[in-house]
């Protein structure tokens, strides 16, 4: 934080100097260039000024601008930024066998963005890794910075996708059992053509 006030602070000297340094050049201008002959006329004296007072105002807007993005960046990442202080012994290595991910706690997807709950740090996209210490190989997410298993987060196109997979998988099993059922029936029907044919 200290290092972002005084860079801020530069700028702003900086920019107030410039301001300064102009209106010097415009006391020279109309002051002491008179005394060496220069003649005033409105078709050099207008634009001069225009541009003068122009240059002006940028140098305001820059310096206005500079502490508003000093603000910004105070209140968006640093006040609330949580201090947390970890060694290399203090991060958990993924051990040979993974446990099934907990039901969300304070993992949360907001507007796009994943927050680990071990080390509350916000990303865009977990990374995805293959898992094969579980009988089948699966896909498991894992926080960049920590390292931390990251439960499953459905996002809603997915939860409504994984509803209608299953009310898919529920018409897909009855009519498994109807086409069982029927391949019984029909073994069973020409067991009974074979037995009588016999």
């Amino acid at each position: 934080m200290k290092k972002l006030l005084f860079f801020t602070f530069l700028v702003l000297v900086a920019t107030a100097s410039a301001v300064y340094t102009l209106t010097l050049f415009d006391n020279i201008v109309h002051g002491t260039l008179y005394n060496y002959g220069l003649q005033f006329s409105y078709d050099w004296a207008n634009p001069y000024w225009t541009l003068l007072r122009i240059v002006q105002v940028l140098m305001g807007l820059a310096a206005v601008f500079n502490v508003m993005s000093t603000v910004y960046v105070y209140r968006k990442f640093i006040r609330t930024k949580p201090q947390v202080i970890q060694t290399r012994s203090e991060k958990k290595v993924i051990s040979s066998h993974v446990l099934e991910p907990e039901p969300p706690t304070e993992t949360q997807r907001v507007g796009g963005l994943v927050k680990c709950d071990h080390c509350k740090r916000v990303f865009a996209q977990p990374l995805r890794m293959l898992d094969f210490h579980s009988d089948r190989p699966r896909i498991i997410n894992i926080c960049p910075f920590c390292n931390e298993v990251i439960p499953p987060i459905l996002r809603h196109e997915e939860a409504d996708r994984g509803k209608k997979n299953a009310q898919k998988g529920r018409k897909n099993d009855q009519s498994r059992e109807s086409r069982d059922i029927l391949q019984k029936e029909e073994t069973k029907a020409t067991e009974e053509t074979v037995a009588a044919a016999t």
